[in-house]
């Protein structure tokens, strides 16, 4: 049995603009995917930030990330041996040139949307993240029957 290990947030910024990540359909998401993107707006909604959309690119390199994290036993924002990838190299494969601010949020053994998001909120760096003005648009990952979580932002 894997041990419950902590939540880690990361955040990366650039300076240059890019163009727009293209609008994905909504049919090509999932439902666990749809209530994350319900639960993390109506956290920004309270706040009075705009909504976050959901973007393919981000949807694809999170789910791949789960995978790895859950195929590999491995818990971080850098990948395991041998490429060792960064978020923001994995988010640029699915899409080059469509986010200028990129971040991502990971977590290990929540058993669903509103607990991982609960408990993304409760963590200063998580939340930070979900309630970034910078991002807009995300996209989630889920893998493993204790699951690894990705959420992965970009603006």
């Amino acid at each position: 049995m894997k041990s419950l290990r902590p939540l880690l947030p990361v955040v990366l910024l650039f300076g240059l603009m890019a163009p727009v990540a293209p609008e994905a359909s909504a049919a090509k998401f999932t439902g666990y995917q749809k209530k994350l993107l319900r639960l993390h707006n109506e956290a920004r909604n309270k706040r009075n930030l705009p909504p976050l959309r959901l973007r393919g690119a981000l949807n694809t390199a999170a789910v791949k990330y789960a995978l790895v994290m859950d195929t590999n036993n491995h818990f971080d924002h850098t990948g395991p041996a041998p490429d060792f990838t960064t978020f923001d190299q994995r988010i640029k494969t699915e899409c080059p040139d469509c986010f200028t601010t990129m971040g991502e949020n990971i977590a290990f053994g929540q058993a669903n949307e509103a607990a991982v998001t609960t408990a993304w909120m409760k963590s200063p760096g998580h939340r930070r993240n979900i309630l970034n003005r910078s991002f807009r648009f995300v996209g989630f990952g889920r893998a493993g029957s204790e699951p690894y979580w990705v959420t992965n932002f970009g603006g």
